[in-house]
């Protein structure tokens, strides 16, 4: 579906019927009184079809082009009204003049689409880290329990009929609408969906309503993208003005941001940790390379569980998916059994296993909290080294760059990067010694070559389907991919020959 042109022309799920523009925004301020009925939107121009109602957005394409200034172009390709946020020279037909554009575009899409979301129950997972994890753990738990889910995330989709490739961190409205439908048409009886912040930021969840909503955490780790702090902590907690009257909010006990929202949310909580004050808990039994064992518990109920993906962040996924799926009545065995069926996802500590001496792992840590998580998972389970690569595809600015460099220095014993590292300090003893090379692919073949049994390689940064990074041809094979070559031909026996 073109996300510039939507509804019953957008060739993907046809609208539900007419949509009366006086309906959706009775406080708009109007040039006509003439009724406007449509069956399908545009946000550009070009785009435009007759019958068509123009979204004159503030930022279209790259950002740098405003739909207003285009807004006669759609009427003269038939557009029979203008949504617009800032008056138009526009007088043949009906103009619409809303706060926000981008809010109205979300009402007009769901509208078009019969408002899925309040058909289906809708569960939103938001965070700084481990969304679309939680989401992949949530769809295996509703899964094992009998239940008809679809998922929007960056790891995959499925609308109920058919699987496809991952979300990007700002699906548009139009798309999120659309999905939702095509799931509610499949006989779907929930949705699981990643919000990112940048979704929250955009106004792409208006007109959805969510049944239930998951925060991970609230970190400092996307602070490049926002002016501060607390302009990213109040983007992420926008999403609890989506949450469904009746909805449940679940949220990380041990995160300090999400406990400051407890006295903030007057509908039910639920919460999730490691600590004593939470609602859900887990306690860690034993951990290897290849598993780990803990014991969820929730009041007098517990269950043990055994994941194949290891690591106290895989844990917090865990957790927070159990307590959702809590939430939604399913008992704590079924809720184990979903939790060991997710044996491996891409690049979330995945074990890359061909029989060598030590363990390799290929995580997708593009940040200092996630690195560290990453890194003290492996010394746990190191008892010689931890060797880290890290590099060229890590792109963190700022504090943040500084912060990556203090956690590598100090939590990793030997760090092959694939760019200098000016910021790196090694003067102590007790710091990474830092091995430059020259991109990626080296960096990891230096990595498998110095390991030896009882070290521990972990694999930073890694992108989970290249395929998706259009024009990079350099990018054929997968960081997993690269590793598993590289292992079997450093385990490959050598030939010799006999005269």
């Amino acid at each position: 579906m073109n996300a510039n042109q939507f509804g019953s022309t957008s060739g993907d799920v046809p609208a539900i019927g007419l949509v009366r523009l006086a309906n959706l925004f009775p406080a708009a301020t109007r040039t006509s009184t003439d009724e406007v009925a449509f069956s399908s939107c545009a946000t550009d121009w070009r785009e435009v079809e007759p019958g068509d109602v123009f979204v004159a957005l503030p930022d279209i394409g790259d950002g740098n082009d405003d739909g207003h200034i285009h807004a006669q172009r759609a009427v003269s390709h038939g557009a029979i009204a203008v949504v617009c946020e800032q008056p138009v020279p526009v007088f043949d037909v009906p103009t619409y003049l809303v706060p926000d554009t981008r809010v109205a575009l979300g009402e007009i899409s769901q509208a078009l689409m019969g408002h899925p979301s309040q058909t289906l129950e809708v569960i939103g997972v938001t965070g700084t880290h481990g969304k679309s994890t939680t989401v992949a753990l949530l769809e295996a738990i509703f899964t094992a329990a009998g239940k008809h889910c679809g998922k929007l995330s960056s790891l995959g989709c499925y609308d109920g009929m058919t699987h496809s490739t991952g979300i990007s961190d700002s699906p548009t409205a139009p798309f999120l609408a659309s999905r939702l439908a095509r799931m509610e048409a499949a006989g779907c009886t929930h949705a699981i969906v990643e919000i990112s912040s940048q979704v929250l930021s955009q106004s792409r969840l208006a007109g959805m309503q969510l049944g239930t909503v998951c925060v991970t955490n609230v970190t400092e780790a996307q602070l490049d993208r926002y002016n501060n702090a607390q302009t990213y902590r109040d983007t992420q907690r926008r999403v609890l003005t989506h949450l469904a009257p009746s909805g449940v909010t679940v949220l990380n006990a041990d995160d300090p941001v999400s406990v400051k929202w407890l006295d903030r949310i007057d509908g039910p909580v639920l919460t999730h940790g490691r600590g004593e004050q939470a609602e859900v808990t887990a306690t860690v039994i034993e951990s290897h390379a290849n598993e780990q064992t803990f014991v969820l518990s929730a009041g007098s109920d517990s269950a043990a569980v055994q994941t194949k993906i290891v690591g106290e962040h895989h844990v917090s996924n865990c957790l927070a998916a159990a307590t959702v799926a809590l939430a939604h009545g399913i008992d704590l065995q079924h809720i184990a059994r979903g939790l060991e069926s997710v044996e491996q996802l891409p690049s979330r500590m995945e074990l890359v296993d061909c029989g060598q001496g030590f363990p390799v792992f290929v995580d997708a840590a593009n940040s200092a909290n996630a690195l560290r998580a990453s890194l003290r998972t492996a010394r746990q389970l190191a008892d010689r080294r931890v060797i880290c690569v890290w590099g060229e595809t890590l792109s963190a600015a700022g504090s943040e760059h500084l912060a990556i460099s203090h956690v590598l220095s100090r939590m990793a014993d030997l760090a092959i990067v694939a760019q200098p590292l000016a910021s790196l300090d090694t003067a102590s003893e007790d710091q990474a010694t830092v091995e430059v090379v020259t991109d990626r692919s080296e960096a990891i073949a230096c990595a498998v070559a110095m390991a030896e049994p009882g070290d521990v390689v972990v694999i930073t940064g890694s992108r989970v389907d290249p395929g998706l990074n259009f024009g990079c041809a350099d990018d054929a094979s997968t960081d997993s991919e690269i590793a598993r070559e590289l292992l079997y031909a450093r385990e490959a026996p050598a030939l010799r020959l006999v005269a």
